[in-house]
């Protein structure tokens, strides 16, 4: 009966889908994923390594064949961390356009590959219930641009949101290996200091944890405290040290802490970084507060998975309302792509909040004891 019923349901969802106008958001990269918006409704997304079990699988194979047999699809937007960056590590936007092809042949194409940050953006404000905001992006990088022949990462960005597709930016910081660029324009940085995500990131890797195990950085910080002996890393005349940063982690541990290998240093070492990175977002959101005059903020990128910072920003400005995407690392970009997309081709300003973390594949009590049982049997 159970099993009937769901069938019942599924056949309903399908026609409904066939009906509607159906965005389908793809993040290839670390945390690949996809994302299925329609008419302005989130109703399905996945990550790669849901299916394929590999921890932050970038390629979004497995869940794109998944939807594209259940969802009729009008539009495909692409995203990640910039087209040029996905060219360097060869994704190419033809190959994930020509999937979706075979399917569906008239399917519409939008690449926004080269607005990282932007799709970060659209994925907490969409969702946040607010009708304005701030909306902060700040992760490792962003997308990848070319400027007087070099290029450039976005590190951190603040834009200015509201409905339908309003995502003006008043600030944007760049990282780049060379020290003659200049600014973009008057409300652009280029800057070759190691940035808020790159200081985390060098950190992490030279307390000998692995790639993406930032979050470890963050809880054993909580066993350190302040030292003497352990600068600040933001401090201007210390991160000089780091030009040209092409491994930062390794000039971090040459030239800025050549600490014995103990384990209170690493605790103090973990401590630094969490107490300086959080202070100086939070100096970032008190000058972008004052610039707008805002009391909504939204944020989202790799930085904002750091439940610690977001805790301290929550006392810091106990009169703001935030909204701290829980999808905050690449893979919520497919979602933010979709919904910024839909808006943008609806010109829909209905504000739909998040009310479920669970956009996944549904399944009856049964199917998961089924399931269940195969690996007990195991």
């Amino acid at each position: 009966l159970y099993i009937m019923i769901f069938h019942i349901i599924t056949k309903i969802i399908l026609l409904k889908s066939w009906m509607s106008y159906n965005i389908l958001g793809i993040t290839p990269g670390h945390n690949g994923s996809v994302a299925l918006v329609s008419d302005g409704e989130l109703v399905y997304y996945l990550e790669e390594e849901r299916l394929s079990r590999m921890k932050r699988d970038g390629n979004p194979f497995k869940t794109l064949y998944f939807i594209l047999n259940k969802y009729k699809i009008d539009e495909v937007v692409l995203c990640g961390a910039g087209y040029q960056s996905s060219k360097l590590i060869g994704l190419d936007e033809d190959l994930f356009y020509s999937i979706v092809r075979k399917f569906y042949p008239k399917v519409k194409f939008t690449n926004y590959s080269d607005s990282h940050h932007l799709t970060h953006a659209s994925s907490a404000f969409y969702k946040s219930g607010f009708k304005e905001a701030i909306g902060i992006t700040i992760d490792g990088n962003g997308s990848a641009f070319i400027t007087e022949g070099q290029r450039v990462y976005e590190t951190e960005s603040y834009f200015f949101c509201t409905y339908p597709s309003n995502f003006t930016c008043f600030y944007k910081k760049f990282i780049s290996y060379d020290l003659n660029i200049k600014n973009l324009n008057y409300n652009y940085e280029i800057t070759t200091d190691i940035t808020l995500g790159k200081q985390y990131h060098a950190v992490t890797n030279y307390l000998g944890f692995k790639e993406g195990e930032e979050g470890k950085t963050m809880g054993l910080a909580s066993y350190g405290k302040e030292s003497k002996n352990i600068p600040s890393i933001s401090n201007t005349s210390i991160s000089s040290s780091f030009k040209p940063i092409k491994d930062p982690d390794v000039i971090l541990g040459k030239y800025i802490y050549p600490l014995e290998n103990t384990l209170q240093n690493k605790k103090n070492l973990a401590w630094r970084v969490q107490n300086d990175t959080q202070q100086l977002v939070g100096d970032y959101i008190e000058k972008a507060i004052k610039e707008t005059n805002l009391k909504q903020v939204c944020c989202s990128g790799g930085y904002f998975l750091n439940c610690v910072a977001n805790y301290y920003l929550t006392k810091r400005f106990p009169d703001i309302k935030f909204y701290f995407d829980p999808v905050s690392h690449d893979g919520g970009t497919s979602m933010g792509a979709a919904l910024y997309r839909w808006h943008e081709h609806s010109g829909d300003t209905t504000i739909r909040p998040r009310k479920t973390l669970y956009n996944g594949p549904q399944y009856f009590k049964e199917q998961l004891l089924d399931g269940i049982k195969k690996y007990v049997s195991n």
